[in-house]
């Protein structure tokens, strides 16, 4: 297959949510960022107002020259100096021309060290035309007594996710291309008037929330939901007719399993089925997922997850072998948020959940202080606590106590909000 080429545009809607990404982790900063939305949209550093320091100015610089390998063709130093991320696009674009090859995308690092990930542009450009294939082949095989639940021909694809990330990038930027059809960014909470034949690219929060807004939307929307697994009584909120909380159900409902270092590998339509292999995927002799090169040889995949095989080429997925949850399409640990709250002087212990009575879920805490707990000290960790966490794990309560709950058992408990 041919590769897919990418034009400053497309370079420029990566930037502006790598940039927005990395200025929404920096201390005392998310609150003055502006949402993401508009596909026109640049995010300007020097105009904002944000003042960003010098080590500010360096990570920024360092996570564009790492996301397009800048450093292959000696261009990581020209990011530096720019103050946009429509400066850093056309910077992204002289250096591919020059020789920087291949995109790196990065963990969010809160369920351990942060990796950065290398993923060949022949193999990502493939898989966005396998996806293309299996969209087409999904609604060529849907039931021909039902016409009217036939999903129309892919004409745009409207993109929730971050684009910076691996997700968004594959099928809100190579799949479009693969399409030929446009993209269009856009925020759940303002999203634009749907039309038939819309693919909507979201993750689970975003599902979820969409599921309860009963957002008026026509027939023949599709979507798409990855980064983590879609509840199963939200997937059958979305498609099911009967449900009676969508004006339109979705035409379909694909959810994709994969990770940052595997990218896309499986997929399924119903909640109840196995997921199956996408193309150019096959099981291998030890139970895991094997890649299909351009070259033709065959590459293990790394399975994060518990898998249980019903076929050759389907499986159930049965569990994530690490503590992560999600939160806001991010994979984050619990454990994590914890032992940054303990290197506040103040708090001696501390856990944290996922408080999944809200709608999206976002993380709670329970903190234990050194000393007892006061409305002025509560108020000072909080404050320090919403500067310090990334934004995805910014905490929606919290709860303190002089000992951390545990049950009858001495085991770790939960507690009410």
């Amino acid at each position: 297959m041919p590769v897919l080429a990418l034009a400053q545009t497309d370079l420029l809607r990566v930037c502006r949510d790598l940039a927005w990404s990395e200025i929404s982790t920096m201390p005392g900063l998310s609150a003055r960022l502006g949402p993401r939305i508009s596909p026109q949209s640049d995010v300007d550093w020097s105009a904002t107002g944000l003042a960003l320091d010098s080590l500010a100015r360096i990570q920024l610089a360092t996570a564009a020259a790492t996301w397009c390998n800048a450093y292959d063709a000696g261009f990581e130093d020209l990011f530096l100096a720019k103050r946009s991320a429509a400066d850093w696009a056309a910077v992204m674009l002289r250096a591919r021309v020059s020789g920087a090859a291949n995109f790196t995308f990065a963990t969010s690092g809160s369920t351990g060290a942060r990796k950065h990930i290398r993923h060949r542009e022949d193999v990502l450009s493939n898989e966005a035309q396998a996806w293309a294939t299996v969209l087409s082949a999904v609604n060529a095989n849907s039931n021909a007594d039902d016409s009217a639940s036939t999903p129309p021909k892919v004409s745009r694809v409207m993109v929730l996710a971050p684009t910076h990330h691996i997700y968004g990038f594959i099928w809100g930027v190579l799949l479009p291309l693969a399409l030929g059809v446009p993209a269009i960014d856009a925020d759940f909470a303002d999203l634009p008037d749907l039309l038939p034949g819309d693919l909507l690219i979201a993750v689970p929060d975003q599902w979820a929330w969409l599921a309860k807004s009963a957002k008026a939307w026509p027939a023949g929307v599709q979507g798409i939901s990855s980064t983590a697994p879609l509840a199963d009584d939200v997937h059958r909120q979305l498609i099911d007719k009967r449900a009676g909380n969508l004006p339109a159900p979705l035409a379909r409902l694909l959810q994709i399993y994969g990770s940052s270092e595997t990218a896309g590998l499986a997929w399924r339509s119903d909640p109840v089925q196995p997921y199956t292999l996408a193309p150019g995927r096959t099981r291998s002799a030890q139970g895991g997922i094997e890649l299909l090169l351009p070259s033709g040889a065959l590459a293990a995949m790394p399975v994060q997850d518990d898998v249980q095989w019903v076929s050759h080429s389907e499986f159930q997925l049965l569990r994530r072998v690490d503590n992560s949850v999600q939160v806001g399409g991010h994979n984050v640990s619990p454990d994590w948020v914890a032992q940054q709250l303990m290197t506040h002087s103040a708090v001696k212990a501390a856990a944290v959940r996922l408080d999944t009575l809200l709608t999206p879920p976002r993380l709670k805490a329970f903190v234990v202080l050194h000393q007892p707990a006061s409305t002025e000290k509560q108020k000072a960790l909080e404050e320090w606590a919403l500067s310090a966490l990334p934004h995805y794990a910014s905490l929606a309560s919290m709860t303190y106590g002089a000992a951390l709950p545990q049950n009858a058992m001495g085991k770790s408990s939960d507690w009410p909000t």
